[in-house]
């Protein structure tokens, strides 16, 4: 592979992360923090690519060499990414759960509020039954 070659398919990889962390992160599907990380790497990745001064340890791989690291580079942002959209859905998650039960304790407080009313109504008829009988 060619050291022009491979700037030309790290640049294409910095646009593709970039753009998929932007359709993940209007899709709800990542957090706007992790979405930034990415579109952070994904600006580097452009810049080591388009720059040669950035890029020069390229030429110093051997070219099979640099297919191998060129895939397994591109495995492990993949995976990376993955990982990220997991996290990112859990934690939605977490923060959706929390807010119901939330909504369910305050309902709970207020059922309990009115219990004890009726209770308390309930124990004032029954004393004035008592008196009364």
């Amino acid at each position: 592979m060619d050291s022009g070659v491979m700037r030309i398919g790290i640049v294409v990889v910095g646009v593709l992360l970039m753009s998929v962390s932007f359709w993940t992160y209007s899709y709800k599907k990542i957090a706007v923090n992790f979405a930034v990380i990415w579109e952070i790497l994904g600006f580097v990745l452009i810049l080591v690519g388009a720059v040669p001064v950035l890029s020069g340890w390229i030429q110093m791989v051997a070219p099979g060499t640099q297919l191998v690291f060129f895939g397994i580079a591109a495995l492990i942002l993949f995976l990376g990414f993955q990982s990220t959209m997991m996290i990112s859905q859990l934690t939605m998650k977490v923060r959706e759960l929390t807010m119901q039960v939330s909504l369910l304790n305050q309902e709970n407080e207020h059922i309990m509020a009115q219990l004890d009313e009726v209770s308390r109504e309930v124990e004032e008829i029954r004393e004035k039954n008592s008196v009364c009988g």
